[in-house]
């Protein structure tokens, strides 16, 4: 007599209480039906259970076991279910699993579908059947799409809250949940976001900073930095919805406004722009160099036995590289880009702006540095003076000593703050003396400022003054300005070739059209 495995599922609480559907209903079925087949008998370990699993796919711990036990025990002869929904709510799958038995000469037997039998009527009757299933799957899954996209257009978040709201209602009907603030979490998220927009802190930074203060995820633990970029991404912080496609205002309340989302984008998208990725190779002209002849792209390759680097023109499908679209070593490229820039020139009276400009931010930054500064040094000399206060209080014993204990650790935590706001302080008006410094040589000499910056950088300000470069017999030929650099141009503010000296501003400024300086962001600046 050969062996007999039963296989149950359940994809809801209500189907695992319910006495048609329940795995224990499923078993008591097919128990007895082995036991009437009279053909087999229940194998040890031979029932298999998955309890709130879906049909919909074959990924089920159980199914899996099951499948893996038909394959190594030849002696079973046959599976055990109550219907064919049991097994697979999709044709697809109903037809690998039955193969995967035929081919061990294992029968699949339905307890509610006797008819289905291994011939040409039971046969169509199975593919009937399981196509039925399959239908009546999608049927309930584009109901519950369509029921969750009428709460959605109402306004209505329907999966689950991100952080810094919380889910309420009843688990298991999606009319009557909804999502509330989270009065813990959402001023911290609410303080991540104003604080990032600063620019004067990384999101690794951060991460730490808003650990301390109690920021943790779902599970209580320290959020990756991953969970950061997704929460900085997430309009749903300002009240915007986004699901499958449809976006919406929500109902919720919003943790910040939509300004301060995107003013959170422009810094990443700085940070971005300047972020050192590790490369084995580093080719900073990919994407800018271009055939004069054919308009095909140059790539960057390393040639690993002349261990230089290389330009090349790569054609695409039909499309050939013409033959005066010779390799140029990236050497000997960077010598002409280092040319190009040498050329460039801005005018005195630009120069003169700028650095005006830049003297005025700095007055002001300082300024504001040095009030802040004696600020926190009269809060660290005030601490200080109470705990000397203490000490003589303890000494003199007026002061107990678990008060004093208490006392002391307090005030010295308030003086290491103090103290690691001076430090934060200073850091941050060294960076920005050191934006002015880079500035400053930019405008005075930008030959010599892109020969001597970091390839991060130097990759900036190839994107800020190039929009491409064109070569033919592995010369340069052409070097075609961004669309800014072209409107300063046309306002005399800069050239490209020190030879053609820059003109005044004030002569060619009155006729550039209201068009050209909206598109550069001139609308302020006088010619005089």
């Amino acid at each position: 007599m050969k062996k007999a495995l039963i296989y149950s599922r359940v994809s809801t609480e209500e189907q695992a209480k319910d006495g048609r559907h329940s795995l224990k209903t499923q078993r008591r079925l097919c128990e007895k039906a082995i036991e009437d087949s009279r053909e087999y008998k229940l194998a040890s370990d031979g029932v298999f259970e998955d309890p709130g699993r879906t049909a919909t796919n074959m990924n089920r711990p159980a199914l899996q076991d099951l499948l893996i036990r038909v394959q190594e025990d030849k002696s079973i002869g046959a599976v055990f279910v109550q219907d064919t929904d049991r097994l697979a709510r999709n044709v697809g799958d109903h037809l690998t699993i039955k193969a995967m038995l035929k081919k061990q000469d294992a029968t699949l037997f339905s307890v509610s579908q006797p008819n289905i039998k291994d011939d040409a009527e039971g046969r169509m009757m199975d593919l009937i059947v399981a196509g039925f299933n399959q239908f009546q799957s999608d049927i309930t899954s584009r109901k519950t799409i369509k029921s969750l996209e009428n709460k959605f257009n109402g306004g209505d978040w329907i999966t689950r809250a991100p952080l810094g709201y919380l889910n309420v209602g009843e688990k298991n009907d999606e009319d009557k949940r909804t999502i509330i603030v989270d009065k813990e979490k959402a001023p911290l998220i609410a303080e991540f976001f104003k604080v990032y927009a600063t620019g004067t802190y990384s999101v690794f930074e951060l991460r730490e900073k808003f650990y301390k203060k109690g920021l943790t995820g779902f599970t209580g633990r320290k959020m990756a930095k991953a969970t950061f970029f997704r929460i900085l991404d997430n309009p749903f912080y300002y009240g915007e919805m986004r699901w499958r496609g449809l976006v919406k205002k929500g109902n919720h309340k919003p943790l910040i406004t939509k300004e301060l989302f995107d003013r959170c984008q422009q810094v990443k998208a700085e940070r971005n722009r300047f972020a050192r990725r590790d490369r084995k190779y580093n080719f900073p002209f990919n994407g800018m160099i271009f055939s004069a002849t054919t308009g095909m792209r140059y790539v960057g390759e390393q040639h690993l036995n002349k261990s230089k680097s290389y330009y090349r023109c790569h054609g695409k499908g039909d499309l050939k590289s013409a033959p005066e679209d010779k390799p140029i070593a990236m050497d000997i490229f960077e010598g002409y880009v280092e040319d190009a820039f040498r050329g460039i020139e801005f005018s005195a009276q630009f120069v003169d702006k700028v650095v005006a400009r830049v003297k005025q931010i700095y007055e002001k930054k300082k300024k504001s540095v040095t009030s802040e500064k004696v600020s926190l040094i009269n809060k660290k000399f005030s601490f200080q003076k109470k705990l000397e206060v203490a000490e003589e209080k303890l000494i003199s014993g007026t002061l107990s000593d678990s008060d004093f204990t208490r006392i002391k650790d307090r005030l010295r935590e308030n003086i290491d703050n103090v103290e690691d706001e001076l430090c934060k302080l200073n850091r941050s008006r060294n960076i920005k003396i050191d934006v002015i410094q880079k500035l400053l040589i930019l405008i005075r000499n930008i030959g010599e400022a892109y020969k001597t910056a970091p390839t991060e950088l130097k990759r900036a300000y190839l994107g800020l003054f190039w929009e491409k470069f064109e070569v033919t017999e592995r010369h340069l030929v052409n070097a075609e300005p961004t669309k800014i650099v072209k409107a300063l141009i046309a306002t005399g503010a800069i050239c490209l070739d020190k030879r053609q000296k820059p003109i005044p501003i004030g002569q060619v400024f009155a006729n550039l059209s209201p068009s050209l300086r909206e598109n550069i962001g001139i609308r302020n600046i006088r010619g005089d």
